[in-house]
């Protein structure tokens, strides 16, 4: 099984995260860091080697952006 698929079968379930952002370290081994923020816990942070392996983690992990509809939308309706 491929690396990358594997780290994915070993996230942990279902989201459980509300939000997530990436720190850089550049001293550590993994230096892009993404750290998920959890409802009620203690945030957890998870290591990688790229940018966009962090990112990724973070959308795979955390539940999507609410869409918002324009503003159009919210007049009344026209006679």
């Amino acid at each position: 099984m491929a690396p990358d698929r594997t780290r994915r079968d070993n996230e942990g379930g279902p989201m459980s995260a509300t939000d997530g952002r990436v720190i850089h370290r550049p001293a550590d081994a993994l230096p892009y860091v993404a750290v998920l923020s959890r409802y009620e816990g203690e945030a957890t942070e998870h290591g990688f080697a790229t940018m966009r392996e962090a990112e990724a983690f973070i959308k795979r992990n955390t539940p999507p952006a609410g869409r918002t509809l324009s503003r159009l939308y919210d007049r009344p309706a026209e006679s």
